[in-house]
């Protein structure tokens, strides 16, 4: 039986579960009203009733192979022939039945809404109106007709035909509200999402333009004071030379601003790499800065990117706040990216600091699977080192 029903293993769960239940109830109910009619209730309206079982039943085993071509449009056409022939078989032998009947000819519209396209269910919306109004009429002539005057014979067709046309109703709604369910849930899910995504992408944006164009704009400050004191010694020359570096500089803040809105940031970090990015920084810094680069090779985007923004922050603390006058930047591509940012600055104690930066370079890091750790004591300088984790292998 497995084998004859594994056509139906390509549908979709919910589907597949639905055939198999209308096929065990049919059967179910043809076995037991097929007992009672050899036990010697025979009667017309049981020998209607089973032949109408027996046919829906055939009916049903034909739709698996055609479900390996056609899909859930095999499936659902089975069911609606089924259906039918169960609602005016039934009908027919057994006019009580017609409200479970009625309804059945509306099963395969409910059934199809989430497999068919359009066109079909527009037929099936006319099988279904014109099904349960047919059903309806025919129950209603046959009822001053076909009504037994011996209870147990209307008892028994109606206990044997009435358990599948429930079973297939139940399990349907059932089934449409555990879909609902899920929807519901994935609904939830997929908001929580949304606001998680949202809250990161601004919080990215926050640190990219703390860790980038506002880390700029502090060095250009820096600049223009140096500027100003050249002006205020009388050193033209090298005040002029100062403002040539700040008119570079605001050219560059306003490249990478306009980048950093397009979401491509910084463009010679996008374009040429990390090493390009961090040579253009080191000569655009205030404090002298070595660079010790060695077996690299270019890493991942997010890597990349993590990297060269808690550099580039870690450049502008030295400059800003720790009177270094050499920073040293050691970059290793090779077993995994790490780099080491050391100035001799006069250094600080995390105690005593508010460390806010720090905090937003640590989860830069984390998010790219880094670790990030920092030494400093006073006078004695910082350190700021960065593991990655090595590319997982194409």
């Amino acid at each position: 039986m497995r084998n004859a029903l594994a056509g139906w293993d390509a549908l979709d769960p919910a589907l597949r579960w639905l055939m198999r239940i209308n096929l065990i109830a049919l059967t179910t109910a043809t076995l037991a009203l097929a007992a009672v009619y050899l036990l010697g209730f025979k009667h017309t309206a049981v020998e209607i009733d089973l032949g109408v079982m027996v046919v829906s039943i055939v009916i049903m085993l034909v739709t698996p192979p055609l479900c390996r071509r056609y899909g859930a449009t095999a499936a659902i056409i089975g069911l609606t022939f089924s259906a039918l022939l169960f609602a005016v078989g039934g009908t027919w032998a057994t006019p009580n039945l017609t409200p479970l009947t009625a309804l059945l000819a509306m099963v395969p519209l409910l059934v199809g809404f989430p497999y068919l396209g359009r066109r079909w269910i527009t037929a099936l919306s006319i099988v279904a109106v014109a099904g349960s109004a047919s059903v309806a009429a025919l129950g209603e002539w046959r009822r001053t007709e076909a009504l037994n005057d011996v209870w147990w014979i209307n008892a028994i067709v109606i206990a044997a035909s009435l358990p599948p046309g429930v079973a297939v109703v139940v399990f349907l709604v059932r089934g449409a509200y555990t879909r609902l369910q899920e929807q519901s849930s994935q609904l939830v899910e997929s908001r929580m999402r949304i606001v998680e995504v949202a809250d990161a992408a601004r919080r990215s944006i926050e640190r990219d333009l703390h860790d980038g164009a506002q880390q700029r704009l502090l060095a250009m400050s820096v600049t223009i004071e140096r500027a100003r004191k050249e002006l205020v010694a009388g050193r033209q020359d090298g005040a002029a030379e100062l403002l040539d570096q700040l008119a570079s500089d605001n050219r560059e803040v306003v490249t990478e601003l306009r980048e950093l809105a397009r979401g491509i940031y910084p463009p010679l970090l996008t374009e040429r790499g990390l090493v390009a990015a961090l040579q253009s920084t080191a000569r655009r810094s205030t404090v002298p800065v070595t660079l010790d680069i060695a077996e690299f090779d270019r890493p991942s985007r997010q890597v990349e990117t993590a990297a060269y923004f808690c550099i580039l922050e870690a450049l502008t603390n030295a400059a800003k706040h720790s009177g270094a006058t050499e920073v040293l930047v050691t970059l290793r591509g090779h077993p995994h990216l790490s780099f080491t940012v050391s100035d001799d600055g006069s250094g600080f104690d995390r105690r005593q600091v508010a460390i806010g930066g720090l905090l937003g370079m640590e989860a830069r890091v984390a998010a790219a699977g880094g670790l990030l750790t920092l030494q400093s004591e006073p006078g004695r300088g910082t350190t700021l080192h960065a593991e990655f984790p090595p590319a997982s292998p194409a």
